[in-house]
């Protein structure tokens, strides 16, 4: 592994949607708004009497395993479209009604609600009833609260409402109820009549709900179908609601899953439960054992027995007696708190305030967070799957609720055989931090844990992992000119990653190959460096070879190197010879000439010597007389 691979950082990961998620039963400062579009994230389905989400149990290990705790949230998409009415839906700051603030704040609390147990709200087209002075009459209502027009067509900005409220609600999980119609407000999709209007509508709102791919809808055709409809919503006893239904499953194709709710303590007809695909019950005006009684009497129709279901309470009061009696009995339960007309209490008067900010409200999302338990939460590993051994390696993870929203501020722990490191996770949900690998090269798991709090379930989980052996470089440092028969000085230095000295290992330094083949070994000092001589070289002549090898060990990888020398003969001295002097102008062997002068001396030397005599001896000019030296010639 080189440098460069040693510094490798962690990637910046893709910034998510930071959900507005609450740690405690608090109300949220401020709305947000809907989740990104796209659906798919939550995938309601049905399995014998149980409901699955995205293929799984709902709160698995659970008291409430397989149900879908839920709270009926009809105004979450309200406006009134009787200006006469409208201003009695004001907030108390603004003094005015606003709509899309309505549904931003409902918004704003799924995450919370979510992390509380809530798997399912319900939503209504035309509301429940807004009013506690003056009291929702039993016939028409004043207000005009609606989706659909007169002719059964969809109101665009009702619409985009429900839109933001289905996919906000598909990114944390929850499933959304979608109720069709409400009494006191049916009667006004009438053109040109309530049939032909009201058949309409379904069509539409049908067609809508499956063109827009939304997989976490559930759909209540009619509130209380025996509290007061036209005849196409209930025909006597909610006969018609049998076509009603079957009109919805056959126009989506089975897509959509369809029932419809009787008023509070009253069981459907056979004819219904046979047709929808699961059963509505209320449980407005009873107790826990009334209405435990009340689901035991469903359970043993006839129509029921044939096709067991899963059973839902969609609507019924604060009472938490009533929740725990529900789930006792296998049965999903839902809330239903009316409140006032002032901001504070209650889901359903307008105004409403969608925090968890009242005894009632915190008491039952505590029970719903028993009964359910926190979201089950994904820890996702990012970071490489091998690493060399004692090179710095970045770990990294992400931490999300099961819907893929980040969880920020919460702590991640690696583990890498005996080693650990933990980090914090940030507005992304992720978290790094690193660590030197210390266990031998093999294989080992790599296991990532969040420990968990009241409001999201613990998770771990883990991956292979392969620790490499730490790559290691050889450089020779000894003789590169050899002379045989002279003692040949090897060296080498070892370097894990061509940087680090690596010492105390055993290095093998090699002479020359085949029959010639001359090595010796040593242990690596401080510095990596290991020399060593495997004696008087004796290679052939020219160019030759020196190698060093590592083998490797559990942690280090093997490592050799080459470098070409050169190997020459030893020098050899020729004895001297002496030349036999010769006197000059005679021609004759000079005896005993390696004892003379002229023996020690060459002759280019004598020469020399000759000429510069000539030069300085005075020359005799006629008519001189000799001098001694020439008297002595004559």
């Amino acid at each position: 592994m080189n440098i460069g691979k040693r510094r490798l950082g962690v990637g910046a990961l893709a910034v998510l949607l930071l959900a507005a998620c609450m740690t405690s039963l608090q109300p949220a400062t401020r709305p947000t708004q809907a989740a990104p579009s796209g659906t798919g994230h939550t995938t309601v389905a049905i399995q014998g009497t149980r409901f699955l989400i995205n293929g799984e149990l709902t709160s698995p290990g659970k008291p409430a395993e397989g149900m879908l705790l839920n709270t009926r949230m009809a105004q979450a998409i309200f406006d009134d479209d009787n200006s006469a009415t409208a201003t009695e839906w004001k907030y108390p700051d603004t003094h005015t009604w606003d709509p899309q603030r309505n549904t931003n704040e409902l918004v704003a609390m799924l995450p919370t609600y979510a992390q509380h147990g809530i798997r399912m709200i319900t939503v209504g087209l035309q509301g429940g009833c807004p009013s506690t002075d003056p009291p929702c009459p039993g016939g028409d209502h004043a207000w005009i609260v609606s989706a659909f027009k007169a002719d059964g067509s969809l109101k665009t900005a009702w619409m985009n409402r429900l839109n933001q409220v289905i996919t906000a609600a598909d990114h944390n999980g929850i499933v959304v109820m979608v109720q069709f119609f409400y009494h006191g407000q049916n009667q006004r999709v009438n053109d040109p009549d309530t049939t032909t209007a009201q058949t309409a509508a379904v069509n539409n709102i049908t067609d809508w709900l499956v063109n827009g791919g939304y997989s976490n809808v559930l759909v209540e055709t009619a509130n209380e179908c025996d509290a007061g409809f036209s005849n196409y919503l209930d025909g006597g006893n909610c006969a018609n609601e049998v076509n009603v239904v079957k009109q919805v499953q056959d126009r989506s194709g089975g897509k959509l899953k369809v029932s419809v709710s009787w008023k509070g303590g009253e069981q459907p007809s056979d004819e219904v439960i046979a047709q929808e695909d699961f059963v509505l019950l209320h449980g407005n005006g009873i107790n826990g054992t009334q209405l435990q009684a009340l689901i035991a009497s469903t359970k043993q129709s006839s129509a029921y027995k044939a096709k067991p279901t899963p059973i839902v309470v969609n609507e019924d009061s604060t009472s938490i007696a009533n929740l725990d009696a529900s789930v006792a009995s296998g049965v999903s339960w839902g809330y239903l708190d009316t409140g006032q007309n002032n901001y504070v209490d209650g889901f359903q008067r307008v105004p409403v305030n969608w925090t968890i900010n009242t005894d009632a409200k915190k008491a039952f999302f505590a029970e719903t967070l028993k009964l359910a338990g926190p979201p089950v939460t994904s820890l996702v590993y990012s970071g490489p799957a091998t690493a060399d051994f004692n090179d710095s390696l970045t770990l990294a993870a992400t931490l999300t609720d099961v819907w893929g929203n980040p969880l920020a501020d919460s702590g991640v722990t690696f583990g890498l055989g005996s080693q650990t490191c933990s980090a914090i996770t940030g507005v992304t949900g992720g978290a790094a931090c690193s660590i030197i690998p210390t266990a031998a090269a093999g294989n080992l798991t790599l296991s990532i844990s969040y420990a968990g709090n009241d409001q999201f379930q613990a998770k771990t989980t883990s991956v292979p992992f392969v620790v490499a052996h730490e790559e290691t470089a050889l450089a020779y440092r000894g003789d590169a000119a050899l002379v045989n028969g002279v003692a040949a000085h090897l060296s080498a230095v070892l370097t894990e990653d061509g940087t680090t000295p690596l010492a105390g290992q055993t290095v093998s330094l090699a002479l020359g190959s085949g029959a010639t083949r001359q090595t010796c070994s040593a242990l690596t000092d401080a510095n990596g460096l290991a020399s060593c001589s495997p004696g008087a070289t004796s290679q052939p002549l020219g160019g030759g070879s020196v190698s060093a090898s590592f083998s490797g060990d559990r942690f280090y990888a093997a490592s050799q190197t080459s470098v070409d020398v050169d190997v020459t003969a030893a020098a050899t001295v020729a004895p001297a010879t002496t030349p036999t002097p010769v006197l000059a102008g005679t021609g004759h062997a000079q005896p005993n000439l390696a004892a003379s002068l002229w023996g020690r001396v060459g002759v280019g030397s004598l020469l020399l010597l000759a000429g510069l005599f000539l030069l300085i001896l005075p020359r005799r000019r006629p008519g001189e007389p000799p001098s001694i030296f020439w008297r002595n010639r004559e």
